[in-house]
């Protein structure tokens, strides 16, 4: 056995008899951030049963971004992940949204522009839609073709685009919606 105050000696294989959903994740993508005040994180994971997103950790720009929370936070889930899976994923975070993928319409990737951050969306045929500014992607492109695999393989669209993808429509939209 590890010693368990040390997070970086804590073995994964100590967790394998606890109970577990069986889900599978065909991709995750890490460390987006969603929202305008207060901001909101979120992992997102295409995964067998569907697209989950994991929405966690409130931050405001004086105390959450300009001391770095934002890092630590989405450290702090990746880590959860790396050792526990998913479950644990969706237990820790603070909302959970779950979409069939026969309920997405869509799902959007765009670049972000010169100036902006890759930024991915996700469409559902009925309700609003959800963005998600990316701050760890390290290929975009290998990253658009395992969602695009990811909608071949469940029945729903993917489309990349270039710029920042803000849609002010779609933004007023969603406000009547939820």
């Amino acid at each position: 056995m590890t010693d368990a105050s040390d997070p970086a000696e804590i073995d994964p294989n100590e967790f394998e008899d606890l109970p577990t959903s069986d889900v599978e994740v065909e991709c995750h993508v890490h460390f987006g951030m969603t929202g305008s005040f207060p901001l909101r994180l979120a992992e997102v994971f295409f995964a067998n049963d569907g697209l989950h997103v994991a929405e966690y950790a409130y931050l405001t720009p004086m105390f959450g971004l300009g001391t770095r929370k934002h890092r630590r936070e989405a450290g702090a889930m990746a880590r959860i992940y790396e050792i526990h899976g998913i479950d644990e994923v969706l237990l820790q975070a603070d909302a959970v949204r779950w979409y069939a993928y026969d309920a997405l319409d869509r799902v959007t990737l765009h670049d972000g522009g010169r100036f902006g951050r890759p930024r991915i969306a996700v469409h559902p045929v009925a309700g609003a839609s959800r963005a998600y500014r990316l701050h760890e992607v390290d290929d975009l492109d290998a990253l658009a073709d395992a969602v695009a695999a990811c909608g071949e393989r469940h029945g729903f669209a993917v489309e990349r685009g270039r710029g920042i993808g803000f849609s002010p429509r779609e933004s007023v939209e969603r406000f009547f919606l939820d």
